[in-house]
């Protein structure tokens, strides 16, 4: 007996597309941490470019934590520029590999020294929701893109774009809000732990 192959619904497809994007997150983390343990057993420096953007020997949590706040923003800023363009949906899957790189290689190093399971669980609970929150911006900037890509090609376009692009804009704006949130949740709880 030969079944058909069921379609899956909206909803399934985005939360599939979800779990790939944040898989990508946690195989560049993998990376990161590899790429930055090479380093030290003797691979050229010119590895460690990537990680770069986060992995300044910083003295404090809190010091790592304000200088990769702005670098979020700029990766956030880059889904959404990227869900204009046709072809950018290779660049939002490698901004998000590159994302996990230099995360994995910020746990990597500050996990190396002190309190271990202390800097462990701060890292973790500021990485988690924010990797969650730019694998979902990214999944908006794959289907905007590909909304995109099929208003410019077709010749009679089935829906509104200008409804479209005002749903875009406002879900980044939400995901800004979100992450403004969790930055003032989070620097709230720090401070609480150091005190």
């Amino acid at each position: 007996m030969i079944r058909k192959r069921t379609t899956l619904t909206t909803t399934e497809r985005k939360q599939r597309l979800f779990c790939l994007l944040f898989g990508s997150v946690l195989l560049g983390a993998a990376l990161g941490i590899v790429m930055l343990r090479w380093q030290y057993d003797g691979v050229p420096t010119s590895w460690a470019c990537f990680l770069g953007m986060f992995l300044e020997k910083r003295s404090s949590l809190a010091a790592l934590w304000l200088g990769s706040i702005g670098n979020i923003l700029l990766f956030l800023m880059t889904f959404f520029l990227l869900g204009f363009s046709a072809v950018g949906q290779p660049f939002v899957w490698l901004l998000l590999l590159t994302y996990g790189i230099c995360m994995g290689g910020t746990l990597q190093m500050q996990c190396g020294s002190g309190n271990v399971l202390v800097r462990s669980v701060l890292l973790l609970i500021y990485f988690v929701p924010v990797s969650a929150l730019l694998a979902v911006a990214s999944r908006e900037s794959l289907r905007f893109s590909g909304k995109f890509t099929d208003y410019g090609f077709r010749d009679e376009p089935t829906d509104q774009m200008c409804h479209q692009l005002r749903m875009y804009c406002a879900r980044f704006v939400v995901l800004l809000v979100l992450l403004v949130l969790h930055t003032l949740l989070y620097s709230a709880l720090f401070y609480a732990i150091e005190m």
